[in-house]
């Protein structure tokens, strides 16, 4: 118990904690970093949608020439537009049946 109230104990006790720590969770995180989805980047919200609404189609244009594809965040859903020919051409001639029509 002398060990651990010597400052220079406990600094060395937190230092070792802390590496067992590191080494434990750093690999478990890059694991879980490999496996997460990838999502498109988000262009802006409904609400940029409102406040741009009276040049909204420059604001989409600019969107489109920034991103090729892009989300645009709801309250209750997302929005994916897409400008990408290859995405519009996977859309609808590859795999139609599996995408929504709204």
């Amino acid at each position: 118990m002398e060990f651990l109230c010597n400052s220079v104990g406990l600094t060395a006790l937190a230092v070792i904690s802390s590496l067992v720590l590191l080494l434990h969770i750093l690999p478990r995180k890059l694991q879980n970093q490999k496996k997460k989805k990838k999502y498109h980047p988000i262009g802006g919200t409904v609400l940029n949608q409102l406040l741009h609404f009276n040049k909204l189609h420059h604001y989409m244009t600019d969107l489109a020439s920034k991103h090729s594809s892009y989300r645009l965040l709801g309250a209750f859903r997302t929005e994916i537009y897409t400008s990408d020919p290859v995405n519009v051409e996977y859309i609808l001639k590859t795999n139609f049946e599996n995408y929504g029509k709204v």
